[in-house]
Parts: structure tokens; C-alpha cells; sequence
């Protein structure tokens, strides 16, 4: 596998792809890999499928075509009931993804735009190579837990954005993920990361709140 992703069609899903290497269940996220309600309940579909299957011992997220994802993709229609909703649907990925018992790992091969980012980084590992590029502007509200993540995880060193995770071989990226993956998933990661976000509701909510603020009643939104 390679960075640019030939990610085998899966039937009843449009916005990710799904099958096992080994023990390994890999997601790939398809190019442009936008966050929207499709995405979001393709997601919770996968991680239930993968939740349930003993041959998948871990979960590596992954992209296609040079791009992780490139953020949110919020509804067209910005009514109060149809942006709750959307939010709703982050909320119980996060609260799934928090709850799962099998590690999840994170492949950066390429761009990761803003909750793009953020996605990422709920990982219990990330990897990424030189290939890898992290973009963070005011476009959108920080959600999935990235009000958590991203101040501890990113730096800005010479001010290029950088993150904390395990930096992999720029050829032949994910064959280089695939091996430490198989190293690591035997690590009680889901242990450590319940620990790591036990403040996830109040997290949620502010980060809600601020959601719901951008999108509905801020000036510059309108």
C-alpha cells in the first residue's frame, strides 16, 4: 500500500473504505474525506463492525489520495434542529471511539485540515512522514475533542505546524505503519485513553456551545 490510496469499494458505503490486513482493520477516509453526516455514520457503522470482529485487534485510520481529510462539511440547511443533529452525530462517534476496547490508530498521508486534524489525533498513536501536512486556520469551530488534542499535541516550531506522534518513512509510508501498528496493538491503549479524556463532557459541551455559536449566531457566519 501506498500513499495514494486504491482503496477497494465497499457496498452500502460511499465516503470510506474498510477491509483487514491481517489483524489490522484499516479505514480509509475517501479523498476529500470531508466530516459530514454521511461520513459520520459510515464511521460509527465501521467501528461497530470492528468492535464486534476477533480477528481485528486494532483500528488504523487512514486517507486517500494524498489527503487525511480536509474538515468539516457542515449542512447546507443551518437551522437550529439540523446543526443540533450534526452535532449529535460527532458526539456519538467520539463517545464510540472513547469506549472502544481495541486500540486506534492514526496514518496521516497527507493533508489534515483543521477537524481533519482533530480527527487524527483521537488516535492513541499517530504517524506521519514528511508527506504529512497539518493546517489550522479559523474556518470552522475546533470539535472532536481537538480542544483537548490539538494544544497538546501540535507545535509550532519556526512556524510550521508540527505534531507529537511517530514519524514514519516518507516512501512506502503505510508498509512502515503496517509494521509498528503490529508491534503496538497489543498495548492497553483504551485504558490510558478513557484516562486522557475523563473530562469528555464538559469537553462535549463547550465544545457544542461553540459549534453551535459559529454556526448560528456569530457575525462573521451569518
Amino acid at each position: 500500500m501506498t500513499h495514494k490510496s486504491s482503496a477497494p469499494s465497499v457496498e452500502g458505503f460511499s465516503k470510506v473504505s474498510f477491509w483487514r490486513e491481517d489483524t489490522v482493520g484499516v479505514v480509509s477516509l475517501l479523498s476529500p474525506g470531508h466530516i459530514n453526516n454521511a461520513l459520520l455514520d459510515e464511521l460509527i457503522r465501521v467501528f461497530s463492525i470492528a468492535a464486534l470482529d476477533d480477528k481485528v485487534s486494532s483500528i488504523l485510520i487512514t486517507g486517500s489520495n494524498y489527503v487525511f481529510s480536509r474538515g468539516l462539511a457542515i449542512p447546507e440547511n443551518r437551522a437550529y434542529a439540523d446543526m443540533r443533529d450534526f452535532y449529535n452525530r460527532i458526539q456519538s462517534l467520539v463517545l464510540f471511539w472513547i469506549s472502544l476496547e481495541k486500540p486506534i490508530f492514526s496514518a496521516i498521508n497527507g493533508i489534515a485540515t483543521n477537524n481533519g486534524l482533530s480527527l487524527a489525533l483521537l488516535a492513541d498513536e499517530v504517524f506521519y512522514s514528511a508527506n504529512s501536512k497539518f493546517v489550522l486556520d479559523k474556518e470552522e469551530p475546533t470539535i472532536l475533542l481537538g480542544s483537548t488534542t490539538i494544544p497538546d499535541k501540535v507545535l509550532l516550531p519556526a512556524g510550521d505546524l508540527k505534531i507529537k506522534g511517530i514519524e514514519v518513512k516518507k516512501e512506502e509510508m503505510m508498509e512502515d505503519v503496517f509494521e509498528k501498528t503490529k508491534k503496538l496493538q497489543s498495548i492497553l491503549y483504551h485504558r490510558a485513553r478513557r484516562k486522557r479524556f475523563q473530562n469528555i463532557d464538559q469537553v462535549l459541551l463547550q465544545e457544542e456551545i461553540d459549534f453551535l455559536d459559529f454556526y448560528l449566531w456569530c457575525e462573521g457566519c451569518k
